[in-house]
């Protein structure tokens, strides 16, 4: 005899037991807004699954337990939740060997890792999701490039938007010459030091006199806490090369086609092993299909790398002059303001 309840992570008694069902599984505790689980008669966790806003993720089933269905009754519960919150699509982050179980659950496989696999479920398809976010940011509504040669792409955190970003969006712009769009797509996900409107407003305004320059949201479908969750933690741990796959090839079967996406820009990244990682990952994934190519990283007249992480620092510690020759105008006076607002 089994039963089916709300899991309160705050209670000690029941955390230990949720993480080490996870453990058991080779998982680890995520962030997580809600928790089930499924106890047996001597009160001892049989499954468990979670959710953050519309990712599910932290399934888990003690061995002897396995093949009863409980991951389904749980499943059953989290979605329920997620549609009474207004969620619409939904998103897993699961290994390779689970997906066939969420497939006969509704879910479709976005992409597959070398062992790991993001599933999607929702009213619409994903190129309608895309469409229907992204379009209306588009000249006349619509993704065409000025001619049929195709179109180029840079997806930016921007936090906050430097110097370095726009000398990357510069070197593009002359790369592809005046025949094809630049999208720059803005990471959605609120998860960085700075907002992702605020972040969005920024690149729009230091792009707003190049022509030929989209900015876009990234949607959930780009490094998003769904495609790519240790984006968010680089502080703490390196990205997987599993999260870094699943993001690559997301980016060629769904952005590319609909963007007619011929070349990737990436800055280089001599400071941050966690994006190099990322970086090399795309060169092995993308092309043939879309090009990548790598630009040097922008450096101060004295030779100083510009860097987002110590523009952050800077505006933590009260000390942004250190930083001035970072940043265009737009920003320094951006983050000049938020600084007074806040002191």
């Amino acid at each position: 005899m089994t039963n089916l309840q709300k899991i309160n992570l705050e209670l000690k008694s029941q955390k230990e037991k949720f993480t080490a069902l996870l453990k058991e599984n080779g998982l680890i505790a995520d962030s997580l807004e809600s928790v089930y689980g499924i106890f047996d008669e001597a009160d001892n966790l049989a499954a468990c699954g979670g959710r953050e806003k519309n990712i599910l993720k932290c399934f888990a089933v003690k061995d002897e337990f396995k093949g009863l269905g409980l991951t389904d009754e749980i499943l059953s519960a989290l979605l329920k939740d997620a549609y009474g919150e207004g969620y619409k699509f939904f998103f897993i982050f699961t290994k390779r060997s689970s997906v066939s179980f969420f497939t006969g659950a509704g879910f479709i496989n976005l992409a597959s890792s070398d062992d790991s696999s993001l599933l999607y479920r929702g009213e619409k398809t994903v190129e309608d999701v895309l469409k229907e976010e992204l379009f209306p940011y588009c000249p006349d509504g619509l993704p065409n490039g000025i001619s049929d040669e195709g179109n180029a792409a840079i997806v930016m955190n921007a936090n906050p938007f430097t110097l370095g970003h726009r000398y990357l969006i510069e070197k593009a712009l002359d790369y592809c010459g005046s025949k094809s769009r630049l999208f720059v797509f803005a990471v959605e996900t609120d998860k960085s030091f700075f907002s992702f409107n605020d972040r969005f407003m920024l690149i729009k305004k230091n792009t707003e006199d190049l022509k030929n320059v989209v900015v876009l949201p990234s949607s959930q479908f780009l490094i998003s806490g769904a495609t790519f969750p240790s984006y968010f933690l680089k502080e703490k741990s390196l990205i997987s090369k599993n999260q870094t796959q699943l993001d690559a090839r997301i980016f060629l079967k769904y952005f590319v086609p609909l963007f007619n996406i011929k070349i990737r820009f990436l800055g280089e990244e001599p400071l941050d092993p966690s994006t190099e990682i990322y970086n090399q990952t795309l060169l092995n994934e993308l092309p043939p299909q879309c090009e990548v190519k790598i630009i040097e990283r922008k450096k101060t007249q004295n030779q100083q790398i510009i860097s987002a992480t110590q523009v952050r620092k800077a505006f933590q510690n009260n000390s942004l002059e250190e930083v001035r020759s970072f940043l265009p105008e737009t920003t320094y006076n951006f983050l000049r303001s938020l600084k007074q607002k806040t002191n």
